[in-house]
């Protein structure tokens, strides 16, 4: 807590990240099943592996080896510098060796951060990600009303329940953790940029545009009409003409219900909108004020593979684009596996009628068993249109596991 603080008032390095977590087998194989969490603890106790099909995610025998094996532990190390993570990684790798087999490394992901020149983290794809992160804590609820934008059309606030369960063995009854949910997502780019020009030569027909420069700008809206965010993380549904990318600011204070009811900018489909409807299924279904957001996790990604040009290079060539081995690693923290994971992947982003019927599953991390497209606009801020373009499928799920963070009191218990 002391070196967050500090990181939040200086900017000060609060050093290497050190988290562990452990699947409900790896309780059990350090001798102590009795310390599993118990609250919620279904999925966790059941794995990825026997959810996933649920998900409509590929078949096993498809995943990285790795992920095939029975995992019982994870350990995730970070650090700003690389040379200083990798010195942590070493010296684990010695402690790991120096149990005589009792420990055994299955496999290994490495991450490393993409940033715009506005100092934004981004995915592969080009965009802004992340921005869209729920809040537990006062602090940071209070920096999103003084320097974001407010929080007086959307608020990400959260309730610290929502991450937080008990966590067995631990100092005092207080002693908490959460689930986490760990899934390695593999990107073609190339194959969802040459998408993205088909979207793009179809509102250019449906606006009638001849004008070369305006249509360099529908290409940029056709990336942002899928994501739901132009590539320097403006949302479009603010926007009050296409193409109008200025400020470097990523704002996050918008709601659909008040910016965009019709979905004439940001279509129903969008990535961030299918994933985060900010209210628009309250209002849809008749839904108690605060039932949708109980959905939301503390998510948390970063990318990784090599990439020889990075995204955000002007004119970047197709031969440039990766069609495979590079994509993001995704992290989420919750209190309820069922009801926040496996809500949204199943309720939300795989479903093709939310929040309207017909409009097909999220176009970045829907899955379904067969796909019929998305639904778009004909004509940017003035009406839907049922012509579809299906952009599922340039996202590959590789792998993944559910596993808990114990405390740290939990920990020393386990040690025991």
């Amino acid at each position: 807590m002391q070196a967050a603080e500090a990181f939040k008032n200086s900017n000060t390095d609060a050093g290497t990240f050190l988290s562990f977590f452990l699947t409900a087998r790896g309780y059990g194989a350090l001798g102590h099943a009795d310390l599993k969490p118990v609250l919620n603890a279904g999925p966790f106790e059941a794995g990825l592996k026997t959810r996933s099909a649920s998900f409509f995610d590929p078949d096993i025998v498809t995943w990285n080896g790795h992920f095939q094996e029975d995992i019982h532990a994870m350990l995730l190390i970070a650090d700003d510098h690389e040379v200083v993570r990798n010195t942590k990684r070493a010296a684990v790798l010695s402690l790991i060796l120096a149990t005589d087999g009792a420990v055994c490394i299955v496999g290994e992901e490495e991450g490393r951060a993409m940033r715009n020149p506005d100092g934004h983290g981004i995915e592969h794809f080009g965009y802004v990600d992340g921005r869209s992160q729920p809040f537990a804590l006062v602090e940071d609820l209070r920096e999103e009303d003084l320097k974001h934008g407010g929080t007086d059309r959307w608020s990400p606030k959260i309730e610290l329940s929502q991450l937080l369960v008990h966590s067995p063995g631990g100092d005092t009854a207080n002693s908490c953790g959460s689930y986490f949910v760990f899934r390695k997502l593999e990107q073609n780019v190339r194959g969802f940029k040459k998408m993205e020009k088909q979207l793009a030569k179809f509102l250019k027909h449906g606006a009638g545009v001849d004008d070369p420069a305006k249509a360099a700008d529908l290409e940029e809206l056709a990336g942002a009409m899928v994501i739901g965010r132009f590539e320097n993380g403006q949302p479009v549904a603010l926007q009050d003409e296409a193409g109008n990318l200025k400020g470097k600011d990523v704002p996050n204070n918008f709601s659909y219900l008040k910016d965009d009811p019709k979905a004439t900018k940001c279509p129903f489909a969008g990535h961030i909108r299918k994933s985060n409807p900010r209210g628009e299924s309250e209002s849809k279904f008749g839904l108690e004020p605060g039932s949708e957001i109980c959905h939301l996790m503390a998510r948390r990604g970063i990318t990784y593979g090599q990439r020889v040009v990075s995204p955000n290079t002007p004119d970047l060539a197709f031969e440039d684009m990766p069609t495979g081995d590079v994509g993001l690693l995704f992290m989420a923290y919750q209190s309820d596996l069922e009801n926040q994971f496996e809500f949204t992947q199943q309720a939300w982003v795989n479903e093709p009628n939310f929040v309207q019927d017909g409009v097909g599953i999220d176009p970045v991390i829907g899955q379904a068993a067969t796909s019929a497209g998305q639904q778009w606009i004909s004509k940017w801020g003035v009406k839907m249109n049922p012509a579809r373009f299906d952009f599922s499928g340039f996202v590959t799920m590789l792998g993944g596991e559910y596993f808990f963070a114990p405390s740290l009191s939990t920990l020393r218990a386990l040690c025991r």
